[in-house]
């Protein structure tokens, strides 16, 4: 019914576009007879916007407690008020001049604002603002005081662990992570001359705040604050040729990243495990820049076969100034360069093919080639481990690799009401300075789509893939050693089998229901150390029903488990223990909409519950128990009301409870002097109970 009332109206929307031309030109359409007058004819769908409309909201809201986890990308972290500011607003004239501006979340640290406007078929400028806050953690502590250097407090008494620390607990203070980021762009897009159009674009990010990360000096380790303080410039030049049959692509990227950071740099709290390591320091991520060329075209053969590829150069550089290799003064080490010299060159290119053979028959392929030259030197370095003693020297490793991508696929109508697709995908994996040089993997798959009665679809698909290796070496650079039984899992030899059923049912022209079922397994049956297999199982059902003229519901559930086998040795010999991980998830919902005041007071509600659990145990032989459990369990309800007070004035009132809970043991009970050896920031699983209320006046113009 969709597709009818869809090309019906496009029809009368293409129809009327020529019997407007002819009256304008005053020239009668082809089939009127002449002398008829045409000049009053209209067509009531082609309705042209001009001048201004749009919507403004304004309003204030609550929140009931600060919680980092509640407003984690919300920007809804804080205990107490907020200002609601949104607006959308839109310009049109009949000579094809525009302009659109949408305004979000003035009152939060989420707030965007996009602007752009020009000329239908001319020119187009934008400019755009978004601020993107991330709030990780507000309940974690540190004796550490400072920014790029982290200083304990005067007075501070090292020990051999925490436990000797007299002043640990005493100097603690909050240690609050998150981040923010702030964005703007700028572009311009215009055509010069029939068949062509340029564009240029600008963007500038700043990113700042605190996130953690560790330092040690050997076996005794601390969690630090970390400085974030990045700025981002991007550039983007394009220019496009098209015509009726061929259109083509030349652009050019550049990405230019500056850290006002080059280390990190913290006092050892611990006894000294050897002369001069009072303190350590840490390479923070490096100025570095990035530029690209990328050309790309599409032809189309005839009117049944398509053809469409792009090939892209890239070049990453990063020279920025190396750190000693310590600051201890007991270990100074010439450095066998003052920079890494870090040079990567890529390669992407990308071919496709597409032809309608028959009106049966469709056929696709595609071919992908990535590589990733990576020319930087290796250079033998002395290594200094954790600022402490000399260790034997290293050389670097620079990583290259080649991935190779074929898909050939086809699609068959079997009959009116079915459709058989299949495929076959090639995969090659070519890498230097790893374990395995070489992984090939090919997958078959099929799929049948039927509408089994006008009211039924069923679709089911399956696949089996192979993945074989060369010969598995361990790295003989590579500092420690890698046990030569042992198979990292993207390196393996793998079988993997996948299947799914998806159903959509609609038993009534108010209700439309779907059904969803996935299930794979990956057997890494080579492999002595390492993961051994791994299964997933996926469901989801959802439904919408239409109860009345005026009220209506949708409903979800969903459920997946994916459960992993792993191996490994504890003497650097032969298997003795084993790892198993079980994690499910699941969710419900059920949300209600309903008109209760026609045309005046609209109502709904929204319900989520949502639970994970990840098991972990470990089988040594030796009598242990398994890890408790990870758990996380959220609840939330929102309620809704909107009330016209007039016909473009609407009162907008929202309720929003949610309850968190989680239990983490990586982070419940353990303290800062919890274990010996580590100063951890003390963080708490997140736990939350939080009321939103909102009010706002929304009117349109």
């Amino acid at each position: 019914m969709n597709m009818t009332t869809t090309g019906g109206r496009g029809l009368l929307v293409t129809l009327c576009l020529p019997f407007s031309m002819y009256a304008v030109a005053d020239t009668p359409a082809p089939g009127v007879p002449p002398g008829v007058d045409t000049s009053r004819w209209e067509c009531e769908y082609c309705v042209f916007e001009e001048g201004f409309s749009g919507e403004v909201e304004a309003g204030a809201g609550y929140v009931s407690d600060d919680s980092y986890k509640f407003g984690e990308y919300n920007g809804l972290n804080e205990e107490g008020a907020f200002a609601i500011g949104n607006a959308t607003a839109r310009y049109r004239d009949k000579n094809a001049n525009y302009l659109d501006l949408k305004l979000r979340n003035l009152g939060l640290d989420t707030r965007s604002a996009d602007i752009a406007g020009g000329r239908q078929g001319k020119y187009r400028l934008f400019l755009d603002y978004r601020e993107l806050a991330h709030y990780v953690s507000d309940t974690g502590q540190t004796p550490y005081r400072g920014n790029s250097t982290l200083q304990l407090p005067s007075g501070w008494v090292t020990a051999g662990s925490t436990a000797g620390m007299t002043d640990l607990n005493a100097s603690l203070q909050s240690a609050d992570l998150k981040t923010k980021r702030k964005r703007l762009g700028v572009g311009v897009s215009f055509i010069p001359a029939s068949k062509w159009e340029t564009a240029v674009s600008f963007r500038h990010e700043v990113r700042d705040g605190e996130k953690g990360t560790a330092g040690s000096f050997f076996f005794n380790s601390a969690q630090l604050v970390e400085p974030v303080d990045y700025v981002t410039d991007e550039v983007e030049a394009s220019v496009a040729y098209t015509t009726g049959k061929w259109q083509s692509k030349l652009a050019y990227y550049g990405s230019f990243f500056n850290n006002k950071h080059q280390s990190l740099t913290w006092q050892n709290a611990y006894n000294p495990i050897g002369p001069g390591a009072d303190a350590g320091q840490l390479a923070l991520p490096p100025d570095n820049q990035f530029h690209q060329v990328l050309l790309s075209s599409g032809y189309q053969v005839s009117q049944r076969t398509r053809v469409s590829g792009d090939i892209a150069l890239g070049r990453m550089d990063q020279n920025e100034d190396l750190l000693a290799a310590t600051i201890n003064p007991n270990l100074a080490t010439a450095l066998p360069e003052t920079s890494a010299h870090a040079k990567v060159d890529t390669l992407t290119a990308n071919l496709k093919v597409d032809s309608t053979v028959t009106d049966k028959l469709r056929l696709n392929a595609s071919y992908r080639y990535n590589d990733r030259d990576n020319k930087t030197p290796s250079e033998v370095w002395n290594w200094v481990t954790t600022d402490s003693f000399a260790s034997p020297a290293r050389t670097n490793l620079p990583y290259s690799f080649t991935d190779i991508t074929g898909k050939l696929g086809a699609d068959y109508r079997l009959t009116r009401v079915a459709k058989l697709s299949g495929g076959y995908d090639y995969q090659k994996k070519e890498r230097t300075n790893q374990e395995v040089n070489q992984t090939t993997e090919d997958t078959f798959w099929g799929r049948l789509s039927v509408r089994i009665r006008e009211n039924v679809d069923l679709a089911i698909k399956i696949a089996h893939a192979d993945r074989s290796t060369s010969d598995y070496n361990p790295v003989p650079d590579t500092e420690p050693p890698q046990n030569p039984l042992m198979r990292k899992f993207n390196m393996a030899d793998r079988t993997r089998n996948t299947g799914s059923v998806h159903a959509a049912f609609t038993p009534h022209e108010r209700v439309s229901i779907g059904v969803g079922v996935e299930l794979s397994k990956d057997d890494y049956s080579n492999s002595v150390l390492g993961l051994t297999q791994s299964n997933e199982a996926d469901f989801n059902a959802d439904a919408s029903l239409l109860l009345t003229e005026t009220t209506s519901m949708h409903m979800f559930a969903s459920w997946q488990q994916i459960k992993s086998e792993q191996v490994g040795s504890q003497t650097f010999s032969t298997p003795d223990w084993t790892g198993k991980n079980n994690d499910t998830f699941s969710s419900v919902g059920i949300g209600v909409k309903h008109q209760l005041i026609k045309d005046k007071l609209d109502v709904g509600a929204d319900y989520v519950l949502s639970r994970s659990t990840g098991k972990v145990n470990v089988e040594t032989g030796a009598p242990n128990g398994d890890f408790p459990n990870l758990e996380t369990d959220l609840n939330s309800v929102k309620l809704y009301a909107d009330y016209r007070l007039k016909e473009n004035l609407t009162l907008h009132a929202a309720y929003w409870y949610e309850h968190y809970n989680s239990k983490d043991w990586m982070l419940d009970g353990v303290n800062p002097d919890t274990i010996p050896n580590v100063i951890a920031f003390g963080q708490d699983s997140p736990d939350y109970d939080v009321h939103a209320v909102m009010m706002s006046l929304r009117y349109r113009f």
